[in-house]
């Protein structure tokens, strides 16, 4: 993978792993493609650990640590091995030094500092590693009740961000049971989301796009799985190690998750840069909303990647006003989609995207706002890191 700087992160310590987790997730080149909690299993993998880089942190048990760079360097002449610590002991980086380590990294580290040490260690691989501006990698469209539109709004907005030609853009149909896309696009895959998650290891990224379905409009498309049995053994590490791949992939990464609140949602929720919370003005709708967010408030700095989108707006005369809905919610409501029934189920009947059939209606320049709001210039995906939000959930 030229573009893609392959990261595998020993730490047996869960705080200072879950905060370098965060931080490399930060960076829009970097796949953490492994995250090994033990010394020991590390040293067992170390013949089959197929990194461009691999992380240690010395803190646990430094001895350990230093025998195992020792052994990942012996084990390949190539390996590129970078410890970190807490401790700046000379005594503990001389021994790292010793084992084959050419840097070494001091915790807790910034993001500039670690892109600067991956740059010197990888220098002649990848000049492209940087903190370059980008728009949300990873937009996740939900919401808290079914049959608000989330599949409607995921299908548009998808297909209009790939509509700029070089903004390659997937959607991944994450209701693993029950999804839709594929439907409302009309294409037959050959390959679904269980089988890229099953062999996507084994994919460069040129494989991986060809084995993933592309629509006419140019949008890559990854379908819920076929069975149930499949869709059952898609596990959230796998779909986090799967995102992370995407995210580097391409440029855009459109979820559309599941009817009810599923452990793979929750895993897009913690990858996601913007969670599209998807809205009807009507009072079931509202208040299992209000619900949603109390629960997103629970989790540090998640609520700030929330925006709400009104669907079908104006559908009735009594629904609720959005400036009541925004008291409710205790959030501002982004946009509103016009409500247009009848071409709408045209196009869900068609198998194609709005754009097709109603180009430049009100409800089409509604997915061209949203677009454009969600490629700006100037958003700095580095500075953000995402965390492990929804351990202790499940």
């Amino acid at each position: 993978m030229k573009d893609v700087i392959r990261v595998v992160l020993v730490d047996p310590l869960e705080e200072s792993r879950t905060s370098l987790q965060r931080l490399l997730g930060g960076i829009t080149t970097i796949w953490l493609s492994d995250v090994v909690s033990s010394y020991q299993e590390a040293t067992t993998r170390a013949k089959d650990i197929a990194a461009n880089l691999t992380i240690i942190v010395l803190d646990q048990d430094p001895d350990q640590a230093v025998d195992l760079i020792q052994t990942l360097t012996q084990a390949n002449s190539s390996a590129v091995v970078l410890p970190a610590s807490r401790n700046s002991d000379s005594g503990v980086i001389l021994k790292a030094v010793r084992a084959g380590a050419r840097e070494f990294l001091t915790l807790p580290a910034d993001p500039t500092e670690v892109l600067d040490t991956i740059r010197r260690l990888l220098r002649g691989r990848n000049e492209s590693l940087s903190t370059t501006v980008q728009g949300p990698r990873i937009i996740t469209v939900t919401g808290a009740a079914g049959g608000v539109g989330c599949t409607t709004l995921a299908v548009n907005l998808a297909t209009t961000l790939a509509a700029a030609k070089d903004q390659e853009t997937i959607l991944l149909d994450l209701d693993l049971m029950f999804g839709s896309v594929d439907a409302c696009l009309d294409i037959t895959p050959d390959h679904t989301l269980s089988h890229v998650a099953q062999n996507f290891e084994r994919l460069d990224l040129t494989l991986l796009k060809r084995s993933i379905a592309r629509h006419d409009s140019g949008l890559y498309v990854l379908p819920h799985p076929v069975t149930m049995h499949d869709a059952a053994a898609i596990d959230p590490e796998t779909l986090r190690r799967l995102f992370g791949l995407l995210r580097v992939t391409f440029n855009t990464v459109v979820i559309d998750t599941s009817k009810g609140l599923q452990s793979s949602d929750f895993t897009a929720f913690e990858m996601s840069d913007v969670i599209l919370v998807v809205v009807q003005l009507d009072l079931v709708c509202l208040r299992n909303t209000s619900r949603l967010l109390g629960l997103f408030r629970e989790y540090e700095g998640l609520t700030e990647r929330v925006k709400l989108v009104v669907n079908r707006a104006g559908a009735f005369d009594s629904e609720i006003s959005q400036k009541k809905a925004e008291q409710t919610l205790k959030m501002p409501i982004s946009w509103a989609i016009p409500n247009a029934g009848k071409v709408f189920h045209e196009a869900r009947i068609k198998g194609v995207p709005l754009s097709l059939i109603a180009k430049g209606s009100r409800p089409h320049q509604a997915f061209l706002e949203i677009a454009r709001a969600l490629r700006p210039a100037g958003a700095d995906q580095s500075s953000k890191p995402k965390r492990g939000l929804f351990a202790a959930f499940f």
